[in-house]
């Protein structure tokens, strides 16, 4: 990680954050929680692709701000997050390049906690940055990298990748190639998941998917096949960082260290899931009653996912999310008791924005709620059950 690399990142966001030398934060606003640092020597950590800069501390930003003027960076300290939702929660709202796992994540989450961005926006706009050492302020001019030393080094380290698969257009069988995401904490496909140190492969991985009946299937750190039918809000594609050869097969790519080779299939006989889990999100069950969940709400008909719901919830800071009739979110602090259970299979419309999931019904809710107990080291406790048809979809929300 440098500087550099981070700028470029985020630059269609507001905000750009380096923190413990290796991770990289992008945000549209701050959190209210965000303070100014006592001093500027809290960002001491140097960055883990070029010692000559700095990128953060233990719990300090090192943070950008993206202007069409010459920005000056600010570095901000954090007051112990005593909200209700953990760090690992709260990312569902950021945009993250992180190299580490998610327990040295609690300070830039709530920092960044306000960002509702779930794919970077479209931009024309480039960026570059001068930098002063030690401890000064370091000032950016947000112009090209493309001309700067580390990004021609950047260039080199992965033109020997270019004989690797997949490209962005490429299909196999019935699976296309949706591109590079990062993998999040807790994790990004909750479906299936198995490692295979010396056979995996981008088929092996597609076929182990498909045969559990999910339409999702990506591989991590040339090993690791992950399954689902929708990535975890905090979770985009567009990374760079899926570079690393499958163990059964060299000239192809298995995600990265950090980051998963996504591929989406066509085929038309999977069927859509009740999603278990979302982050420490986890399934409640299906219930009907008048005003049980609506302290805030956002409707989309376009649009809505059980994941996109889920990360709404949480950028309002809310422990109770709600998916309603194929397409509307609803939250709350906690679930109403006049709610009623119904069975499970009564909540099917399928979601707007995600035809192999189920949003809840006309008048009912399919019920999330922050869990901690329900995620294991990263894992939810709702992984590798098979994608099974036990509801009927129905196809058609009621009006």
């Amino acid at each position: 990680m440098t500087v550099e690399d981070c700028l470029s990142a985020c630059d269609q966001y507001t905000y750009a954050g380096l923190e413990y030398g290796r991770e990289c934060w992008c945000g549209d606003s701050l959190a209210a929680t965000a303070t100014k640092a006592s001093a500027e020597s809290q960002c001491n950590m140097k960055c883990t692709g070029d010692a000559t800069e700095l990128c953060g501390g233990s719990n300090r930003l090192t943070l950008y701000t993206h202007n069409s003027a010459v920005k000056v960076q600010a570095k901000f300290a954090f007051a112990q997050h005593k909200a209700s939702l953990t760090s690992s929660a709260l990312q569902s709202s950021t945009s993250s390049l992180s190299t580490s796992s998610s327990s040295s994540t609690s300070s830039q989450s709530a920092m960044l906690a306000k960002s509702t961005a779930k794919f970077p926006r479209q931009s024309s706009s480039s960026t570059s940055k001068t930098t002063s050492q030690g401890s000064s302020t370091i000032t950016s001019t947000r112009k090209s990298l493309s001309t700067t030393s580390k990004s021609s080094t950047h260039t080199t380290s992965t033109t020997s990748k270019t004989t690797l698969l997949p490209t962005p257009s490429q299909t196999i069988g019935s699976y296309s190639y949706l591109g590079c995401a990062n993998q999040t904490s807790p994790i990004a496909l909750v479906g299936m998941s198995k490692t295979d140190s010396k056979k995996m492969t981008t088929e092996a991985c597609q076929k182990y998917c498909l045969d559990n009946n999910y339409g999702l299937a990506a591989t991590q750190n040339g090993d690791t096949c992950y399954c689902g039918n929708g990535l975890q809000s905090y979770s985009a594609v567009g990374q760079k960082s899926c570079n690393v050869p499958c163990t059964g097969n060299n000239t192809e790519v298995c995600g990265g260290a950090k980051s998963l080779s996504v591929w989406n299939s066509t085929s038309a006989t999977i069927p859509p899931t009740t999603v278990k889990a979302v982050g420490a999100y986890a399934l409640q069950g299906c219930y009907s009653g008048s005003n049980i969940i609506k302290a805030a709400s956002h409707t989309s008909t376009t649009g809505l996912t059980v994941e996109s719901c889920v990360g709404y919830c949480i950028a309002k800071g809310y422990k109770v999310a709600g998916v309603q009739d194929g397409k509307t979110c609803y939250c709350d602090s906690k679930l109403a008791t006049t709610a009623k259970k119904e069975s499970l299979s009564s909540c099917n419309v399928l979601c707007a924005g995600n035809r192999r999931e189920f949003c809840g019904a006309y008048r009912k809710n399919l019920v999330y709620e922050y869990d901690t107990s329900s995620v294991t080291n990263g894992v939810p406790k709702a992984i590798n059950q098979p994608n099974e048809a036990t509801t009927t979809a129905n196809t058609t929300s009621s009006a």
